[in-house]
């Protein structure tokens, strides 16, 4: 799936990953390819990106807003 990661100042991430594993209110979720579109309030520490192969890219947020859009692409609006 496409995921691109922004902060005000900065592009965080832009590129494919395999799942994402968020943390929320409510608990963990993890994203994978051809999820239900969703948005949600994401909180820190982190976000982790895993890549095919299991090589993992770890993005550090205090809170953060995560859009599953159509098309399995990804959208993640950081707080700084």
């Amino acid at each position: 799936m496409k995921v691109a990661m922004y902060s005000l100042e900065q592009t965080l991430f832009e590129g494919e990953a395999e799942k994402l594993i968020a943390h929320t209110e409510n608990g963990v979720i993890t994203i994978l390819q051809n999820h239900i579109p969703l948005v949600t309030h994401i909180k820190g520490p982190f976000l982790d990106v895993v890549h095919r192969g299991g090589a993992r890219t770890t993005i550090q947020l205090e809170q953060a807003i995560l859009e599953v859009r159509p098309e399995s692409e990804v959208v993640v609006l950081v707080s700084s």
